[in-house]
């Protein structure tokens, strides 16, 4: 069994040990999204150089080692499953999808802003994650899931809409929330944030 492998099992027992109460509250009051659309383009096991997303394409890493920033145009979608990437994910405003889930970043931060669907990074239905960055997610029009991820830097949640979910991460920076509408919910389970608290509901302690 290679040391990857080994990594990501210890990984998801983690994280169904700490987060399994926690993903049973937030399915409860979780929007469902829409029909995901098919994927375009997958790619699997090793890739090196950075892979830049054009509209209307939905690129799907799979089981994916990707040694690259993955950028992602307006119209284009991104699905990330069982997979790690060096280097940070970044979403542009108008981008159409974009889900991560039992996957890690190295060096990487995740931007993902002005999203048209759902944005889930960990939750039901989506393994916790191990990202090596901060995450911003930005004035995405949908529903907002971050849950029982493990995050080394900030995360900023600002200007998002329909139901944002912050729940049972580990935040290793800052939790900065400003002007979701509505306000953020972490379903009943405490975030642990390393840095200050800050807007809306995510400065208070218990959330």
């Amino acid at each position: 069994m290679t040391n990857l492998r080994q990594h990501r099992i210890g990984r998801r027992a983690v994280a169904t040990l700490s987060a399994g109460a926690a993903l049973l509250a937030i399915a409860a009051i979780a929007p469902v999204s829409a029909n995901a659309a098919a994927c375009t383009q997958t790619i699997s096991g090793p890739h090196t150089g950075v892979i830049n997303v054009a509209a209307p394409d939905k690129l799907c890493l799979t089981d994916a080692v990707q040694n690259g920033a993955v950028n992602v145009a307006p119209d284009a979608g991104l699905e990330v499953t069982g997979s790690k990437i060096t280097g940070a994910v970044t979403l542009k405003d108008g981008y159409s999808e974009f889900r991560f889930c039992n996957s890690e970043t190295v060096l990487g931060e995740i931007s993902a802003t002005g999203g048209k669907s759902a944005v889930v990074i960990g939750g039901p239905s989506c393994a916790a994650n191990t990202i090596d960055g901060a995450v911003t997610l930005d004035a995405n029009e949908q529903s907002v899931t971050l849950a029982g991820n493990s995050i080394a830097g900030a995360v900023t949640a600002s200007a998002n809409l329909l139901g944002t979910t912050i729940s049972a991460n580990t935040i290793g920076g800052a939790l900065t929330c400003a002007s979701n509408a509505p306000a953020p919910t972490n379903g009943g389970v405490t975030n642990s944030v390393g840095g200050g608290r800050s807007g809306q509901t995510c400065a208070v302690l218990t959330f």
